[in-house]
């Protein structure tokens, strides 16, 4: 009897462990190629808007030209670099 009750809970444990393990979904990848072209355009939210959907970023992040930054690469996200004219610089994946 008590055995039969182990194997009901450990076959809904796993049953439900499969369930979490479905519904998380990996973060989408960052394209940098897409983001290129505005290169040399102003730094504007509305650039950074056009830049997060253009790469497919789910995260971004301004820098500002020569600031340091974490060298931690996470493929979600867009870092946009800018000047002091306020032009956009590079724009990176990772």
């Amino acid at each position: 009897m008590v055995m039969s009750r182990v194997l009901v809970v450990g076959t809904l444990a796993l049953a439900a462990g499969g369930v979490c393990a479905k519904a998380q979904e990996p973060p989408p990848v960052c394209q940098p190629g897409p983001g290129q072209t505005f290169v040399g355009g102003p730094a504007t939210q509305d650039t950074g808007a056009a830049i997060m959907a253009a790469t497919g970023a789910s995260i971004f992040q301004w820098v500002f030209e020569g600031s340091p930054v974490t060298k931690d690469y996470r493929r979600e996200r867009v870092r946009v670099v800018y000047n002091r004219a306020m032009k956009v610089v590079s724009v990176t994946c990772g």
